[in-house]
C-alpha cells in the first residue's frame, strides 16, 4: 500500500512537470517574482530578470534647414535582464557605414529599465528611459507604457535633440516580442537614405564648408549647408554677369571673368552664424532662367520673398500669393510652408497646416502664433 502511495506521488509530480513544460515552463507574466538580485540601470528602480525580450523601432522626421540634426531612427531593445537600451541613427546624414565607426549612429543614446505591469487593470510594458552621461548623471527621464494590440506594442518616445538639454522631440515607437533587427547594422541598412539633390541647372559651391547653392531653371536658388536647406533666393543673368538675392535681399557678387563669387551667412540661432563663400567657376555655361526673373515685392512689410511679409513677435509671416503663406522663426533658422490666409483690411486670418505637417514647429506656432492678426504697417500683432 505504501509503495502504491509513493508511485502515485511520483506520477503526479511527473504529470505536473509535463504540464508546465507544455505551457512554456513559467508562470504568467503578472505573477512572476523578481530576481533576488535585481539589475539597476537608468530610470531609478532595479527590475527583475526574466526570459522575455522585446524590440521597438521608430523615427522622427521633418523637412527644412535642420533635418540632418533632427531626423533620426531609434532602436530600443528590452533585454531579458530587465534593462532597456535605445540607440539612435541620424539617417539624414546619409551615412550607412558600419555602426561601430558611424558618426551618425549613437549606441545607448538613452537607457533604463522595463517590466511587465498592469496600468488601470490593463497589462502593458512599463519602460523607463533617460540620458545618462559619462559621470552617471541622468537627465531627460521619462516613463512610458506600451500596450499590446494584436501582438504589436506602441508608445511615444520623448528624446533630447541635444543630450542633457530640455529641447526635445517625440518619436512614435512600435515593437514586438523577440528580435526584428539582428543588430545595429541591420537597423542602419533598413533606415538608410540617399541624398537627392534638388533639380538644378547650375551650382555655386563652398567645398571647404560643404555648402551648395542650387540654381533652378525657374530662377530660384536654394542654399544648402551639407544636406540642409537654410535659405531661399533668386538668380538672373545679364550682360555676362549674374545677380543673386538671398531671402529677398540682393547680395554682392564679385566677377572675375566668368567666375562669380558671393558670401552668405546661415543663422544658427542664439546669435550664432556660419559663413559661406560660394563660387561658380563659369557662369557662361549657365542657361538663362526660364520665363525671366520673377520680381520680389515687399511694400511696407519689407523685402522678403513673397508678395508681403510681416514681423509678428519672433515670427515672420510671409504671404506667398493671394492664398498661401509660410511662417519663419529667424532666431532658430526654422520655417514652415502650408499655411493659408485671408487678408481683409488690417485683419489677417491664418489657417495652420495639420499637426503632423507642423511637426516640432507646432510648439513654436502654439506659443507665438495665432489664428487672427491685426496688421499695422509692417507689424502684425495677435488679436485679443
Amino acid at each position: 500500500m505504501k509503495m502504491k502511495k509513493i508511485l502515485a506521488a511520483a506520477l503526479s509530480a511527473l504529470m505536473l512537470l509535463s504540464l508546465l513544460a507544455a505551457c512554456g515552463g513559467k508562470p504568467a507574466a503578472s505573477s512572476q517574482a523578481p530576481s533576488a538580485e535585481p539589475t539597476k540601470s537608468a530610470g531609478g528602480e532595479g527590475e527583475g530578470e526574466g526570459t522575455k525580450t522585446f524590440q521597438f523601432w521608430g523615427t522622427y522626421e521633418e523637412g527644412g534647414e535642420n533635418a540632418s540634426m533632427l531626423n533620426a531612427a531609434f532602436l530600443l531593445n528590452l533585454k531579458d535582464d530587465g534593462t532597456a537600451v535605445a540607440d539612435r541613427y541620424m539617417f539624414a546624414r546619409y551615412d550607412a557605414s558600419d555602426a561601430a565607426t558611424n558618426p551618425a549612429f549613437t549606441a545607448s543614446y538613452m537607457s533604463g529599465t522595463w517590466k511587465e505591469v498592469e496600468k488601470d487593470s490593463v497589462p502593458c510594458l512599463q519602460i523607463k528611459l533617460a540620458y545618462v552621461d559619462e559621470a552617471g548623471t541622468e537627465s531627460n527621464s521619462q516613463t512610458a507604457y506600451a500596450y499590446d494590440v494584436a501582438g504589436v506594442y506602441s508608445f511615444d518616445l520623448t528624446f533630447p535633440v541635444v543630450p542633457g538639454m530640455s529641447y526635445t522631440r517625440v518619436a512614435s515607437m512600435e515593437g514586438k516580442e523577440g528580435q526584428t533587427y539582428a543588430d545595429a547594422n541591420a537597423f542602419i541598412q533598413a533606415y538608410k537614405q540617399e541624398f537627392t539633390a534638388p533639380e538644378h541647372v547650375g551650382t555655386f559651391t563652398d567645398a571647404e564648408n560643404s555648402g551648395t547653392v542650387y540654381l533652378q531653371a525657374d530662377g530660384t536658388a536654394l542654399l544648402y549647408a551639407g544636406y540642409d536647406k537654410f535659405a531661399d533666393g533668386t538668380w538672373a543673368l545679364a550682360d555676362g554677369a549674374i545677380s543673386v538675392t538671398v531671402n529677398g535681399e540682393a547680395v554682392d557678387v564679385t566677377m572675375d571673368g566668368s567666375k562669380a563669387t558671393f558670401a552668405a551667412e546661415r543663422d544658427m540661432g542664439d546669435g550664432n552664424t556660419a559663413s559661406y563663400t560660394f563660387v561658380c567657376e563659369d557662369i557662361s555655361a549657365l542657361p538663362a532662367p526660364e520665363g525671366g526673373q520673377a520680381p520680389v515685392e515687399g511694400g511696407e512689410s519689407g523685402e522678403v520673398e513673397g508678395i508681403a511679409s510681416y514681423e509678428a513677435g519672433g515670427l515672420v509671416l510671409v504671404l506667398l500669393d493671394d492664398v498661401n503663406m509660410k511662417v519663419k522663426y529667424p532666431e532658430y533658422g526654422m520655417e514652415r510652408d502650408g499655411f493659408t490666409y485671408v487678408l481683409e483690411g488690417d485683419t489677417l486670418t491664418v489657417t495652420a497646416p495639420s499637426e503632423d505637417v507642423l511637426g516640432a514647429f507646432g510648439q513654436i506656432w502654439a506659443a507665438m502664433g495665432g489664428e487672427t492678426w491685426t496688421i499695422d504697417g509692417s507689424t502684425a500683432a495677435k488679436a485679443e
